[in-house]
């Protein structure tokens, strides 16, 4: 009875994970994180605090990776990184569990081009890398179902 009591507050306990730490990086120590190898369909989505379509897909987009296998979700915000603590609050207020980065570009529309060289910069923003380092890229808001398919189509 003892070990049975112990085991079920271990898998409750898995279900009430603390976050990763938020990171701040550059453009380049972005980049080599995103062409880094891996076996895993990865997710960078670019999302400020102040937009409301962005605040809309983070719940289904976690939901949805927590669900999944060899799929990672990363949050990227481009909000001012002279503020992280406004990014920090944000994503404890609505309980994000995935990995938050925030990106300290000064000239954000530099590394946007070297990114996506047709990207205008709108957010939110999606790119999705295959485990083959393919690239897939996405602007605007992603219904869950297409959120979805589009991870189907790239795994």
């Amino acid at each position: 009875m003892f070990i049975n009591i112990k085991v079920l507050l271990i898998i409750i306990g898995l279900g009430f994970s603390n976050p990763e730490p938020m990171l701040t990086l550059d453009y380049d120590d972005f980049k080599n994180k995103i062409e880094a190898k891996s076996d895993e369909l990865r997710i960078y989505n670019f999302w400020a605090t102040w937009c409301a379509p962005c605040i809309k897909e983070m719940p289904y987009f976690e939901a949805t990776v927590n669900n999944m296998e060899s799929t990672k979700l990363v949050f990227v915000s481009l909000d001012d990184d002279r503020k992280p603590e406004r990014v920090e609050a944000f994503i404890k207020k609505l309980e994000i569990m995935s990995p938050v980065w925030l990106l300290s570009e000064k000239e954000q529309k530099n590394w946007k081009r070297q990114l996506e060289k047709d990207w205008s910069g709108a957010i939110p923003a999606t790119l999705f890398v295959a485990a083959d380092g393919t690239k897939h890229f996405h602007t605007g808001l992603l219904s869950e179902k297409k959120f979805k398919e589009l991870i189907a189509a790239y795994r």
